[in-house]
């Protein structure tokens, strides 16, 4: 693509050089730049893509997009604009051709059920005769490829080449999370959204926003990138959770059609008659086009929320109830979420992804409903994350626990014991037993070992994960693998 046609929606504040070149491809890594790239300069929160210039032309970079004054490098074109990331997502839309005009694409946005509505979505469209990618957490699925993701939301350059697969796939449909870090880095600018999705808010990431006033405004951009979507108006919902606390915010910015869901609150979706147990659930969905009776293979008052918004935005995409009934029924949950383990103990285990007081509060609550004895809590929050919200973490899983393992999660730069201590702080406030093994396949063993007859272990944090990452190694962890490994050696 000639650089000159590559440019055409950037808002340029200067160029110097030749603009009557071939691109062959874009990247913001100058260690995957090669012969005919154009390098995108970003200022990062560790990295400087402007100290990496030379690298990236010793490689074969022809042209470069730069946020500041640079020393010209003959030969070479500088595109100057006033932000980098949001210039590399136009340019990623350009480059693969708007991928996802050609796609119904709903993104999912919320602290916590992203990865589970997504996966439910994915179930129901399926389950309809659709052919469904999926991008978030856990995963990234792509027709047959089925991939590791390392991120909630991908770089807007991956994430429109990921798109362009889809579409050279023939997928009919897209969902994907979109994380409130994502939206404040640019990375979905561009995307044409059918449907938006909000789960819930909680006062999360402050180590990335700041506060809880830009976290919120990070996520409602999601709204109004949807009202700005150049897809069929009346095709366009935003999906709201009507008894989330700040609904109102996210319902004052929407332009396009809205479609609300709840259980407290009178709303377009609605569950009633909710039975559960610890294994699964049931409901009456009440929407515009009937009635149907749910069942989940999984449990939790937070789980139907997450079943509402799935329905709720399949109901606008005219999926009959009984097909929505169906996916759901033969739905086993996402990975690592709400997991039961079995190796033919005489107590409950449960591996979920829980990692935000939000998240912990919502199972921890749930399993206290069915407890007949203990809850054994295995946790340890990751590391370079708002250190300020682990007393909270810790006075959320002492309320409900009736002993606390506190555990490595990531640590990254920290330490281990640190952060172990600022959770116990919390702890403490409870009461509860507790005690701090900072080795985490240690920590499982603990609680395997402790369990009696009736109680339930909740090892959350990590769910799927496969990595335990420390500041100086990455070593294999997988908190099924050792539960297995304990329970099948005794």
């Amino acid at each position: 693509m000639k650089l000159s046609e590559l440019i055409t929606n950037l808002e340029v504040k200067e160029i110097f050089g030749d603009v009557d070149l071939d691109v062959k491809g874009i990247y913001h890594d100058s260690r995957k730049i090669t012969r005919g790239f154009l390098f995108i300069c970003i200022k990062g929160f560790i990295f400087d893509g402007h100290c990496f210039i030379d690298e990236a032309i010793s490689k074969g970079a022809i042209a470069l997009v730069v946020e500041r004054g640079i020393h010209p490098r003959p030969g070479i074109t500088v595109i100057k604009v006033a932000d980098s990331r949001k210039a590399l997502a136009i340019l990623a839309n350009q480059f693969y051709e708007f991928p996802s005009r050609k796609l119904k694409l709903i993104g999912v946005t919320g602290t916590n059920g992203k990865t589970t509505i997504t996966y439910m979505l994915k179930a129901i469209f399926q389950e309809a005769g659709f052919k469904t990618g999926l991008l978030g957490t856990a995963q990234n699925i792509i027709g047959d490829n089925i991939n590791s993701s390392h991120m909630t939301t991908m770089e807007s350059i991956d994430l429109q080449k990921t798109l362009k697969e889809m579409v050279e796939q023939k997928n009919d449909y897209a969902v994907m999370e979109v994380s409130s870090h994502a939206l404040q880095l640019s990375r979905v600018e561009g995307c044409n959204f059918d449907i938006a999705i909000l789960t819930n808010i909680s006062r999360e990431h402050f180590e990335i926003h700041g506060n809880f006033t830009n976290y919120l405004n990070a996520k409602k951009k999601l709204f109004l990138s949807l009202n700005k979507s150049k897809k069929e108006a009346t095709k366009k919902f935003a999906v709201i959770n009507i008894d989330e606390e700040h609904s109102k915010d996210f319902i004052n910015c929407n332009e396009v059609n809205l479609i609300t869901y709840g259980i407290r609150k009178e709303a377009d979706v609605r569950a009633k008659n909710i039975k559960m147990n610890l294994k699964s659930s049931s409901f009456i969905v009440e929407t515009s086009v009937g009635d149907a009776e749910i069942f989940l293979n999984f449990s939790g008052r937070y789980n139907i929320y997450n079943t509402l918004a799935a329905i709720a935005a399949a109901v606008t995409r005219d999926i009959p109830l009984n097909i929505i009934s169906q996916a759901l029924s033969k739905f086993y949950g996402a990975p690592g979420r709400y997991k039961l383990l079995e190796y033919g103990q005489n107590y409950t285990i449960v591996i979920d992804f829980a990692h935000n007081y939000h998240g912990l509060g919502n199972i921890l609550q749930n399993l206290s409903n069915f407890a007949k004895h203990n809850i054994i809590t295995v946790f340890g929050h990751g590391g370079e994350k708002y250190n300020k919200v682990r007393v909270t973490i810790g006075e959320v899983i002492g309320t409900y626990s009736d002993y606390v393992i506190i555990t490595a999660d990531n640590p990254k730069s920290e330490d281990p014991l640190k952060i172990a201590q600022e959770i116990e702080a919390g702890v403490k406030k409870t009461n509860k037993d507790y005690i701090i093994i900072a080795d985490r396949e240690k920590a499982i063993k603990h609680a395997l070992k402790k369990a009696k007859e009736g109680d339930i272990v909740l090892i959350a944090g990590k769910g799927p994960e496969n990595e335990q990452v420390y500041h100086n190694r990455i070593i294999h962890h997988n908190d099924e693998e050792v539960v297995k490994k304990i329970l099948t050696e005794r």
